[in-house]
């Protein structure tokens, strides 16, 4: 977790994965959230629309949940550190994950949260399997050479980030049941669990010896898994087999299914790109900005709106994309629809409701 958090336009998830987020301060893994009037005004990162609420996630360990009357409550959250993303399988179980490896968990929609993982475990975790792997090609009779350089990089890797502490961000999470879910991070985390969080297991197999970072993670509706991250990499798992294409050589930051299937990844400069078929074929889109799109969500309409660095980006046809004129300088990173049609927009000035009315003026 960093001593500094650059709040204003650095807020993007580039920054999150800077250098200076490195620091380590293990303490802010035990200590609590502050409770504060002021969350709502804070930095936000992430927000998800559950039955009639809405549940967002940001800087210090900030977890809200804003009721479908319009109050919004802080959540009890056992860790003090910036929280990047959540997902809620249902209408009960969320995730919540963020920095110095932090995973959290509720089973009461939202009102409390307990920590089921952090970064002390996985650095455990990634040394075991990375020594494992040195040891499994150093004892097999012609074993590929690249392999085992890419194996040692590895551990070697892993080990100098251990020396630094529990200090690897997540990035992302994903659950297709209570049951079973990813979550990817910095540094070519992926990990996965079966039992709803309570033991989790390093994902081998993407093809990133480099290591990248891992900023999104999603699940099909066909079933198969789609991952993205830095150098415009996508990772698709189908069958239980990995692929790996680049789309661009921007980072990307975030991945949606609309609900007639189709796939969006966009990202740094603009970067949007468009799949029908889960993810094997790609074309791109034009953006109207060279600045950097953070997420997308489909309104009652079937228009997609874009969330960026320089405010909301609309789309009627999925082909051609506007940039709204902005009415403020805030950064979004975020939006969740609520049942009204009205929208909630998280960035870093914290929470904005986005009534209908205004929406659709906004729209023309």
């Amino acid at each position: 977790m960093p001593t500094v958090v650059r709040y204003g336009l650095a807020l993007s998830l580039t920054c999150l994965l800077s250098p200076t987020f490195a620091t380590v301060l293990p303490d802010r893994l035990e200590r609590p959230a502050r409770l504060t009037a002021k969350a709502q005004h804070g930095p936000l990162t992430d927000a998800q629309s559950v039955a009639g609420r809405v549940v967002m996630v940001g800087a210090d360990g900030h977890i809200l949940v804003r009721q479908s009357n319009g109050h919004v409550d802080q959540a009890k959250v056992p860790v003090d550190l910036l929280l990047t993303a959540l997902y809620f399988v249902d209408d009960q179980h969320g995730w919540a994950v963020g920095h110095d490896g932090v995973v959290l968990h509720s089973d009461d929609a939202g009102a409390s949260w307990a920590k089921q993982l952090d970064g002390r475990t996985i650095n455990t975790m990634l040394l075991k399997w990375a020594q494992d792997e040195v040891d499994r090609l150093q004892a097999t009779p012609g074993a590929d050479e690249t392999a085992l350089d890419n194996a040692r990089f590895a551990l070697d890797d892993i080990s100098a980030g251990a020396d630094a502490g529990p200090s690897r961000p997540l990035l992302d999470v994903w659950f297709r049941s209570a049951s079973e879910g990813w979550v990817v991070g910095a540094y070519g985390t992926v990990l996965h669990t079966t039992d709803g969080g309570q033991t989790w297991g390093y994902v081998p197999g993407l093809d990133n010896p480099d290591r990248l970072h891992l900023n999104a993670v999603l699940g099909l509706s066909n079933g198969d898994l789609l991952i993205a991250g830095e150098g415009g990499k996508v990772y698709r798992r189908s069958a239980g087999q990995w692929q790996s294409q680049a789309l661009t050589q921007a980072s990307l930051y975030n991945l949606v299914q609309l609900r007639d299937g189709q796939v969006l990844a966009m990202g740094f400069g603009g970067a949007l790109f468009s799949s029908q078929d889960a993810g094997q074929h790609w074309h791109a889109i034009t953006s109207p900005t060279a600045t950097s799109l953070y997420s997308a969500v489909q309104l009652p309409d079937n228009s997609v709106l874009f969330t960026g660095q320089t405010g909301l980006l609309h789309s009627t046809d999925r082909q051609h994309v506007r940039a709204l004129q902005p009415r403020n300088k805030a950064v979004w990173l975020s939006t969740a629809v609520l049942p009204d049609g009205s929208l909630a927009l998280v960035g870093n000035r914290g929470l904005r409701l986005l009534e209908r009315d205004e929406l659709k003026e906004y729209l023309q």
